[in-house]
């Protein structure tokens, strides 16, 4: 039985919420309470999908495909709720809560699963997509009723062409019938199957038509070119006996085997989807399914209640102007920005695997060190954006204390496991880490708020000494974070 090496579950659980925490504290000062909850749901959305979808049942499967849209869903939507720059730092704080959360969760080597998850589900959005951009232009555009009537209205503009295009969709219905006939008996059992035989019979395909028949047509179809030909049939035409050979190819006639043609066609088409629908889903079509659901729910969802909503005038779906929402529709933007939600994430999950596999950064903290560093760049981000100072001290050192603890927990999980007994060893660490943390944040707040204002007094405007001094703390800091952490490595490998 092989031992689960992902990361230790209570160093990780900490290291989780540190993270959680100084995303919420940081975004709080810049973005607002709504759009950062959002996101930050949305990472911790995005790891319990992760780990569902680790799971072996489909109905696991199917919840975590459903809880992983969601997830991804938030975190890219929730930040536009911010104004200006907001979004931009609530974005980055949703993602690093999300790659620290997911990769504490499941570990690098349960990527496999997540990424099944996202691109199944994209696929079918993918689908969903082009079916609502196509059901779009076809309503908003017409194309339906072009499509239909004006081939029959250009199939009787004299009654030499009707006569010539009738003859045509008499043929066009004896080959579809016989296609479509062998395709219904295959659907049916052998004894109902038998039954359709006679109405197969009366199909002819396309290639047992007798070459005189076809000749016959080209010439009609050369002679439907010559004006004088068409004149002189329309004579004809007029000089039979209470108008019911032109009142016959006006198009009635036409529109009868029109329509049975479409509804032939229709079992074809049915037939070649399910064709390709089977291929799609593969020898396990259930499990297929569950790890699709979460796409599924999206695409459902936005083929009836987006359109709903987008009728009752409700923010983000009252109407998309410019051309994407002319053609897609509230319905395929939706799931356009869906797909892209799904997209980036799945490109960052990839990205963290390259990371680790290539061995830039420890294979079992890859996410974490990822995230920790969206973590600490949302800050800056924010600082730049007037968040109070201590704010952003606190901001930075939770980011270093999430990817210390985070680290440790990881190193834990592979050497003894996720469920390894090493509360003590643990506890040392983590203390350890978060004094050496406070320190730095009592150091960092002490120079800003007394060593500071005292060599650079706000009177002076010396702007140039401020930020010498401030880049002067900052390196110190850095030197001691990197002496702290020299000294708790060779401790650890003393003991």
């Amino acid at each position: 039985m092989s031992t689960d090496t992902r990361p230790a579950r209570a160093t990780a659980t900490l290291a989780g919420a540190v993270a959680v925490v100084t995303a919420l504290l940081v975004g709080f000062g810049v973005a607002g309470p709504v759009p950062v909850v959002g996101a930050v749901a949305g990472g911790l959305s995005v790891a319990a999908g992760a780990w569902l979808l680790d799971g072996a049942t489909n109905a696991r499967l199917a919840g975590g495909s459903v809880t992983l849209v969601a997830g991804v869903v938030a975190v890219g939507t929730a930040p536009l709720l911010a104004t200006g720059a907001g979004t931009a730092v609530a974005l980055a704080l949703g993602l690093g809560v999300t790659a620290v959360a997911t990769d504490l969760v499941v570990g690098v080597d349960g990527y496999g699963s997540l990424h099944r998850g996202l691109v199944e589900s994209g696929n079918v959005v993918l689908v969903g997509l082009v079916a609502a951009v196509g059901l779009t232009i076809a309503v908003r555009f017409g194309v339906v009723t072009a499509v239909l009537l004006v081939p029959l209205a250009a199939s009787v503009v004299n009654p030499l062409v009707g006569f010539v295009t009738l003859q045509a969709y008499a043929l066009a219905v004896l080959a579809l019938l016989h296609r479509a006939g062998d395709t219904v008996a295959g659907w049916l059992p052998d004894r109902e199957g038998r039954r359709l035989d006679r109405l197969t019979d009366l199909g002819v395909p396309v290639r047992e038509v007798p070459r005189a028949v076809w000749a016959v047509l080209g010439v009609e179809c050369l002679l439907a070119l010559s004006g004088r030909a068409v004149a002189l049939f329309s004579l004809f035409v007029d000089a039979v006996p209470g108008g019911l050979l032109g009142a016959a190819l006006s198009g009635p006639l036409h529109a009868v085997l029109g329509l049975v043609g479409l509804a032939l066609l229709g079992v074809l088409a049915a037939d070649a989807l399910h064709n390709w629908v089977a291929d799609w889903l593969g020898d396990d079509p259930p499990r297929a399914l569950s790890f699709q659901a979460g796409g599924l729910v999206a695409v459902a969802l936005a083929l009836t209640v987006v359109p709903v909503l987008s009728a009752l005038g409700l923010p983000f779906v009252g109407g998309v102007p410019g051309p994407s929402g002319t053609v897609a529709g509230p319905a395929g933007v939706a799931l356009g920005a869906v797909l892209l939600c799904l997209v980036t994430v799945g490109i960052g999950l990839r990205a963290i695997s390259v990371v680790a596999g290539r061995g830039l950064v420890a294979r079992g903290a890859a996410g974490v060190a990822v995230g920790s560093g969206l973590l600490l760049v949302g800050t800056l981000g924010a600082a730049e954006l007037g968040l109070w100072t201590p704010l952003v001290v606190v901001g930075v050192a939770g980011a270093l204390l999430a990817w210390d603890v985070g680290s440790h927990a990881a190193s834990v999980g592979a050497q003894l496991g996720r469920a390894a007994e090493t509360t003590d060893a643990q506890f040392v660490h983590v203390t350890g880490s978060i004094l050496v943390v406070l320190a730095g944040v009592g150091i960092a707040l002490a120079g800003r708020y007394l060593v500071v204002p005292a060599v650079a007094p706000p009177a002076t405007a010396d702007t140039a000494l401020r930020a010498g001094v401030a880049l002067g703390l900052a390196v110190v800091a850095l030197v001691a974070f990197a002496i702290a952490g020299s000294l708790r490595d060779r401790r650890t490998v003393e003991e």
